[in-house]
């Protein structure tokens, strides 16, 4: 072991060794919380066994796929490929793997800007010569990855384009996949496939990128659409194509435009591209290429600013999430009713009531508390508490209805926004408010949540809810929430999720009303679901913001459904009734992609 590691630091240096033993340190508790055997980790971090690898369960899976024949619509396709200064050994399998398609309406349209390769040249005028469908542009000056992509589409007749890198491939059957989904939904502007990584060799597949459907909000917090992207042309011509003043990010700012003409943008989930890793390529490593922090953080301020959108950017405190997202303004006019249903719980409720009074809101809000019946000794304790605050305090005695708390709170809020709060959760973080309403006042924007952790520590309770085949269940629920970057950055940035738990849920005021409120035949579980799940169908999106992290004392109102058969149940009796109101949503979540295991919420693919 000593020579090994005196071998080691001869090769890497000692700062690289040292940060080569953290990282296994972290992969080693990674693997244990995903549910490997001890021994099995630790031989897996010091590299003396390997596991199932992606790579074979991916390609197992692909080949039992059956691809379609016979399609009626066959639109001509466009693969646009800026070439420049590109070695042959990776060149020619991009080119390979494009021109090796089952679709047979494409066309292959590349750009040379200008190399001083003198194999780039040579290479692209035999492909010429060799495929009546492969048509190059040289240019005559070097214009950077934009002005080179514009030169390509310029030759380009197909009434869609793909866009691919001119060292990644694509799969024999990838534009087939692609053009089977515009005959499924002809109306589509745009689509796009999972992806995985290629190793510089070409010979391992790792890292997979299993995306959801169409998500606004992610999208504007990562560039998750990537490759392989199908976009209708027209609609590129008229966004002006790509724009160099976005260089290192124009792919994204692109798309950022395009989705704001349009919302007829499909997901195939898919591995249709491998982006292979070469050093110093933002494959590798996003921060490769210094000048990308600056081009994202361009377009997404430019993108605000289209949108009317006031506001401004955060970048992600992880250094390895190279990301930024928005914390969108409030107005003056703003308030905020924050709907706390309460029974008998006055220690529980004044933790709740200082928290909020003490920690800075930043934006106006209302306090509404929901009584369904306290003893009159808590009710003595409850009043003088709220009336010391300026609380709402509406008294209403009956059976324990959740739905029909929210409502009863509502019909009493004065706000154009509401919270509704669980009485357990303790506010924490300047701002917090704020920066949940001023998401929630986004037009397109329906339930907003936020993360919420267990009391003494960084333990996630909350940090969206996933619709699996067992039913709702939250997302990397009880893992420690430090340093650690969840699937995509799920817990460092603003995601779409289906729902979001109605222990910390806000909606505009109008948006709950058209929803229909709180369903009331659902009084204990899965109303915060069945809500999520309304304004899904009314066209909304459903937002989790991360960067607010509430503490839930989870269950002291009502104790631990699990523990209680009973419970148990009458759980599964909501849970069929939920279903029954909402059948499209079974066992389907568009925020989840259905190459993850299905059965949990933690984001593992099979």
């Amino acid at each position: 072991m000593i020579r090994f590691l005196i071998k080691k630091i001869k090769q890497k240096g000692l700062r690289a060794v040292i940060i080569l033993g953290f990282l296994r340190i972290k992969h080693f508790f990674r693997m244990i919380r995903k549910g490997y055997g001890f021994k099995e980790s630790v031989k897996t971090c010091l590299g003396i066994i390997k596991p199932v690898e992606y790579d074979v369960l991916i390609r197992e899976k692909e080949a039992k796929v059956l691809h379609p024949e016979g399609l009626e619509y066959e639109p001509l396709v466009s693969v646009i490929i800026p070439v420049y200064n590109i070695e042959d050994r990776f060149l020619r399998p991009c080119l390979d793997s494009c021109m090796a398609q089952t679709y047979r309406n494409f066309e292959v349209c590349v750009s040379d800007d200008n190399s001083s390769l003198e194999s780039v040249r040579k290479t692209l005028e035999e492909y010429e010569a060799k495929y009546e469908n492969f048509h190059v542009v040289y240019r005559k000056e070097n214009g950077r990855i934009s002005e080179n992509t514009n030169s390509a589409m310029s030759i380009a007749k197909g009434e869609f384009i793909a866009l691919v890198d001119d060292d990644d491939l694509l799969e024999p059957y990838s534009l087939l996949e692609m053009v089977r989904f515009l005959n499924e939904h002809p109306d589509t502007d745009m689509i796009y496939s999972d992806e995985d990584m290629l190793s510089e060799d070409g010979k391992y597949r790792h890292d997979p990128k299993f995306k959801p459907d169409w998500s606004p909000d992610t999208f504007f917090s990562i560039m998750y659409t990537c490759h392989l992207c199908v976009i209708r042309k027209s609609l590129v011509e008229q966004v002006g194509g790509f724009d160099k003043s976005a260089d290192g990010a124009q792919d994204y700012d692109l798309i950022m435009k395009i989705s704001e003409l349009t919302d007829r943008i499909g997901h195939v989930p898919q591995v249709l591209y491998h982006w292979r890793e070469i050093s110093g390529s933002t494959a590798l490593d996003m921060s490769a290429k210094s000048y990308l922090k600056e081009a994202t953080e361009r377009l997404k301020i430019s993108a605000m600013e289209r949108r009317g959108h006031k506001g401004h950017l955060e970048w992600c405190p992880l250094k390895e999430v190279v990301q930024c997202y928005a914390v969108y303004d409030t107005e003056p006019s703003d308030k905020v009713s924050i709907v706390i249903p309460s029974k008998d719980n006055y220690k529980v409720l004044k933790r709740c009531i200082e928290s909020i009074f003490t920690v800075p809101t930043g934006v106006d809000f209302e306090v509404i508390v929901v009584d369904n019946g306290s003893s009159d000794k808590n009710r003595a304790k409850i009043e003088p508490l709220l009336e010391q605050h300026g609380c709402k305090y509406v008294y209403e005695p009956l059976k324990f209805n959740f739905s029909r708390m929210c409502n009863i709170g509502a019909s009493n809020a004065s706000g154009n926004i509401i919270l509704f709060l669980n009485d357990d959760i303790k506010v924490q973080g300047d701002g917090w408010l704020s920066r949940m309403a001023g998401h929630a006042k986004l037009s397109h924007v329906g339930a907003v949540g936020c993360k919420l952790y267990y009391p003494k520590g960084r333990m996630i309770q909350h940090c969206g809810v996933v619709n699996t085949a067992v039913g709702p269940g939250h997302a990397f629920y009880g893992i420690e929430d430090v340093a650690i970057v969840m699937y995509g950055g799920r817990n460092l940035l603003p995601y779409n999720f289906s729902v979001v738990t109605g222990a910390a849920l806000m909606v505009e005021t109008e948006k709950f009303k058209e929803a229909g409120g709180f369903d009331e035949t659902l009084p204990v579980a899965y109303n915060d679901v069945a809500l999520c799940f309304s304004l899904l169908e009314k066209g909304y999106r459903n937002v989790l913001r991360p960067d607010v992290a509430l503490i839930h004392y989870e269950s002291v109102s009502r104790g631990v459904d699990e523990q209680d058969d009973e419970k148990n149940r009458r759980r599964a009796r909501e849970m069929d009734h939920l279903y029954e109101m909402h059948p499209s949503m079974k066992g389907y979540d568009p925020c989840f992609n259905p190459n993850f295991k299905n059965d949990n919420a933690d984001f593992r693919y099979e």
